[in-house]
């Protein structure tokens, strides 16, 4: 008598096809803005406790076509970097902008990576730290 309850091979087999499938629909198109400044950041250079951080966010678009989420604008991305991070000044900022394809749905997912300097402790609004003024050379004397 035949049964109607699938073997145990077919199982396997079955997650296996199903997994091919959907891997097959999912790819990643990568699109690099480099550097949204190329000039030299103003200032004294970056501090050696300076670290890179990273910010991002994702849209969602169907069919490619739809957009019925954008991802925040890169300014605003930096200014969350620039308080999440309590960063005094961000230097030579890279922006990624990239898209994830899912079958029928796409991620569009902007990516900001930047030099952080550190917020000095204590110093309101993340101050950065001023330069000791150098002498100047045959400057007059100061009037009594």
């Amino acid at each position: 008598m035949p049964h109607s309850a699938p073997s145990r091979r077919s199982l396997p087999l079955g997650l296996g096809a199903a997994a091919l499938a959907t891997s097959l629909g999912a790819c990643t198109l990568h699109h690099s803005k480099q550097a949204l400044s190329p000039e030299m950041p103003a200032g004294p250079p970056p501090p050696p406790d300076a670290r890179f951080v990273t910010e991002e966010d994702s849209g969602l678009s169907l069919f490619g076509l739809f957009v019925l989420a954008e991802p925040d604008h890169y300014a605003v991305l930096l200014e969350r970097m620039r308080r999440d991070y309590r960063c005094a000044r961000l230097s030579y900022p890279q922006l990624d902008f990239y898209t994830d394809h899912w079958l029928l749905i796409a991620f569009p997912i902007t990516r900001i990576t930047s030099l952080c300097e550190p917020e000095l402790p204590g110093a309101p609004g993340g101050a950065v730290p001023a330069l000791p003024a150098a002498p100047v050379a045959n400057a007059p004397s100061p009037a009594p």
